[in-house]
């Protein structure tokens, strides 16, 4: 899946507002006021855009939901698909604590699923490639300084 599932999520939202009988304001007001009514609207609707982890984390409260659980159904994650060490809680927080710091876009969300179903040792390959491109971007950024 290359982004957030918006139809899981809508579907998702919407089971669990007739479930605890709440409104979009309801909804809304939980969160502290860091969603607006039509914000949840459109998550319903399936029209909102560029959905952020701060934004996804602000309607878990709202809906009184785990974030986890709500950034899972989100990006089209189930814990039957997520290795064990990915669905254990120290590494769901450290990638919140990452995620926090950005919108995810489309194609950061599809390398993340991508990589979550590798093996480990497969995992170990991506990241001597990645770090392997990020110091070649380095040095052509340094040789294009330079001139």
């Amino acid at each position: 899946m290359s982004k957030p599932s918006k139809n899981g999520l809508s579907h998702y939202v919407e089971r669990v507002m007739k479930e605890k009988h709440l409104s979009r304001r309801d909804v809304k007001l939980r969160s502290g006021g860091e969603i607006t009514d039509s914000y949840v609207s459109g998550i319903i609707s399936g029209s909102s855009k560029n959905l952020s982890v701060d934004k996804l984390k602000a309607l878990a409260r709202g809906l009184r939901v785990r974030e986890i659980e709500l950034i899972r159904v989100a990006f089209g994650l189930s814990d039957e698909g997520v290795p064990q060490h990915v669905a254990d809680q120290s590494h769901n927080l450290l990638l919140l604590d990452i995620s926090k710091k950005t919108v995810i876009s489309n194609d950061i969300a599809e390398i993340v699923q991508e990589v979550i179903r590798l093996l480990p040792a497969e995992r170990a390959i991506v990241l001597q490639y990645v770090k392997r491109l990020s110091r070649a971007d380095s040095r052509f950024q340094r040789k294009r300084s330079s001139l």
